[in-house]
């Protein structure tokens, strides 16, 4: 098996079934958190086979669909996954709420996302919006990984730069439009996600990701979630709205 050229490092040493507390003092350390085993290879494949009959799919058509779980059931149901729902609440503060949902199929090829905080959308309170980036395949850096800096969450919302770049058809219409400024004191890391893990994301922290180089596909299921009750902004392209989990 090919060695993939990825940076990693000890983010899995607790787990919020095992080790809650530590987990979550980990994550308000660091800004992330990495689950493995929160879907089975089973259920990565439905997921990934129901991603082919959602509508643009079925147009041969291969950009990221936003809010999937409008069009099909599973991805209702993945949002509402036990672990992914408990982890999210402890980490926001409160029961969440589900927010958006986003499928990535990042074909060979597709461009990378430019480095974002998922906050700089969705405009919600400090600490209070998480997101989940679920690995449907193994993902590390050639494969489209991600790329995060740790601990950049603690700065809150950053400043951004706007890019001239022209769109991927591949890619959401929103990767590229700006990139945030990051201070110097970050560094960066190449995170790779195995498959049926979920990376948890501060909605402050710093990260975008690779372009795709291999020659398989990428699937990724992002679910964004909010503590109830909490303000954010719905926006033109996702039209964000509560879905609730329980």
């Amino acid at each position: 098996m090919k060695e993939h050229r990825v940076q990693q490092f000890d983010i899995s040493r607790y787990s919020f079934l095992t080790t809650p507390k530590q987990a979550l003092e980990n994550y308000l350390e660091l800004g992330y958190h990495l689950e493995p085993h929160v879907f089975s290879d089973g259920e990565c494949e439905q997921l990934i086979k129901a991603s082919y009959e959602l509508d643009d799919a079925k147009k041969q058509i291969f950009r990221p669909c936003m809010m999937p779980h409008r069009q099909h059931d599973i991805y209702k149901l993945a949002m509402k996954n036990p672990l992914l729902v408990t982890t999210v609440s402890t980490m926001v503060g409160g029961q969440a709420v589900g927010l958006q949902s986003e499928l990535f199929y990042c074909k060979p090829g597709t461009r990378g996302f430019s480095l974002h905080q998922d906050n700089f959308y969705v405009e919600a309170a400090y600490g209070v919006f998480a997101s989940t980036w679920i690995a449907l395949t193994d993902t590390y850096f050639e494969k489209g990984g991600l790329i995060i800096y740790p601990k950049s969450h603690k700065e809150g919302a950053l400043p951004v730069r706007k890019l001239n770049l022209e769109r991927d058809s591949a890619q959401d219409p929103n990767a590229n439009n700006e990139e945030t400024v990051v201070p110097p004191a970050y560094s960066s890391y190449n995170v790779a996600v195995p498959k049926g893990a979920a990376l948890f994301i501060h909605g402050h922290l710093v990260h975008g990701s690779n372009p795709n180089q291999t020659d398989e596909w990428r699937h990724v299921l992002l679910n964004t979630y909010i503590k109830s009750g909490e303000k954010f902004r719905a926006g033109h392209y996702a039209k964000r709205e509560e879905v609730a989990l329980v």
